[in-house]
């Protein structure tokens, strides 16, 4: 009995092990998410694990407050979700923007930028969270805006006094309002410069192609200023992953966020239901990752589909081409051996004529024929083939024909002139 059990225990050993084997085995990618956007981030990775069998795990340095590219750069991280201002660093690539976040302007009630003017004092400027668009935005407002001061003074919390102005870059939520502190209204960037209200809806984007005006509607947040419609910027927040992260993870990564989206946007409304598969990278800070890359073109036509009608055409001028150079040969080939035959009918002429005219005149016609053909076969109007061997074997039998001749006349003549000479001599 126990031997027979022990074959289905071996079996069920190995399975275990195989499976619990496949449970460690199975890949683990760290994220550093946006500090200044609560994700859900335990839904959001089931998804992703029940769908791919990827874990997502957020990166422990988020806590420290480490730099998100920082933490992709000295590998505690494989993936983070950066705004697209962010400079270039080799080894970086994007996966695909996520959502859109927008620069929301606050301003402290009553505040008065103469006053400020008048006494010399700087504006304290709140950035929250440290936001890198926000800070370009800004440098930006106070190079162009003229009501404003030539420079401003950076506020954090904890600092005395309260921030004059104050800058929030995250999607639209107006679940989400804990940035905006109490005694502020939202203002429009075009508040502080009027001049160029134009110019931070049409032309920002010529200046900092990563930036595009948006528009925040009418009472979207129950906030001070939002009873109209607010023109603001937007960037989009970019899912970045280091090179290196395996490139069919971030294939399948990839499509999950694309294929499950009604998913995500159930989780988060108001990040993931803009996001889609139609964008262009042109203006991305990071190049694509290969495996984001191999998703997004997996339905591309291969390259003989791509090519197929210019390759048919290739083929069908190449044949035309052979044709017509085959065609060409043999018309040529044709041409030199109707020369050729010209010579014959010369030649064949002048044999003729060899019992009947001056052979020493027709050697000379032979002559003046032999050297126009070779001057033919030098000038390539000929071709030196089995047909000009045969020309010149004919023209070789008629020469020693000919001499045959003038060396008979000749004897005849010696022989006629001794005769003559004898008689007389008698």
């Amino acid at each position: 009995m126990n031997t027979r059990v022990r074959p289905y225990r071996l079996v069920a050993l190995i399975a275990l092990w195989a499976l619990s084997s496949a449970a460690v085995s199975a890949t683990v990618l760290r994220l550093h998410p946006p500090d200044n956007q609560q994700l859900n981030f335990s839904s959001l990775s089931a998804i992703v694990e029940e769908e791919t069998g990827i874990r997502l795990e957020p990166d422990p340095s988020n806590v420290n407050g480490d730099d998100p590219i920082e933490s992709l750069l000295d590998g505690s991280a494989q993936l983070a979700i950066v705004e697209n201002t962010r400079a270039f660093q080799p080894g970086l690539r994007s996966v695909l923007p996520l959502y859109q976040s927008v620069v929301h302007l606050a301003a402290r009630q009553g505040l008065s930028l103469g006053d400020l003017r008048a006494s010399g004092s700087q504006p304290k400027m709140h950035i929250v969270h440290n936001s890198h668009t926000a800070r370009l935005v800004l440098d930006l407002l106070f190079e162009r805006a003229s009501d404003l001061p030539e420079s401003y003074e950076l506020w954090r919390p904890g600092d005395p006094g309260d921030p004059d102005l104050l800058l929030y870059v995250g999607p639209i939520n107006p679940g989400n309002t804990s940035w905006f502190p109490e005694g502020f209204t939202l203002v429009p960037l075009s508040r502080f410069d009027p001049a160029g209200a134009e110019f931070y809806i049409e032309g920002i984007s010529f200046l900092v192609p990563q930036l595009s005006s948006t528009r925040i509607p009418a009472l979207t947040y129950s906030l001070p200023g939002n009873e109209v419609g607010i023109d603001a910027l937007a960037v989009d927040m970019l899912l970045v992953a280091h090179k290196s992260t395996d490139p069919s993870a971030i294939y399948q990564l990839t499509r999950v966020l694309l294929e499950q989206k009604p998913r995500f946007a159930a989780v988060e409304p108001a990040l993931f239901r803009w996001m889609s598969g139609d964008f262009s990278a042109v203006d991305f800070t990071f190049p694509l990752h290969r495996g984001a890359r191999n998703y997004l073109e997996r339905d591309e036509p291969g390259f003989l589909e791509r090519y197929a009608e210019s390759l048919n055409f290739l083929v069908y001028l190449i044949v035309l081409l052979f044709t017509g150079a085959v065609t060409f040969g043999r018309w040529r080939a044709r041409r030199r051996k109707d020369r050729i035959d010209g010579f014959y009918l010369r030649v064949l002429e002048l044999r003729r004529s060899a019992g009947f005219d001056d052979p020493s005149r027709l050697l000379s016609e032979l002559e003046k024929i032999e050297d126009e053909a070779f001057e033919g076969l030098i000038a390539e109007r000929l071709a030196a083939d089995d047909s000009f061997r045969i020309f010149t074997e004919l023209a070789e039998g008629l020469r020693r024909e000919l001499k045959d001749q003038i060396a008979s006349a000749n004897t005849s003549e010696a022989a006629r002139r001794a005769a003559v000479q004898l008689q007389q001599e008698k």
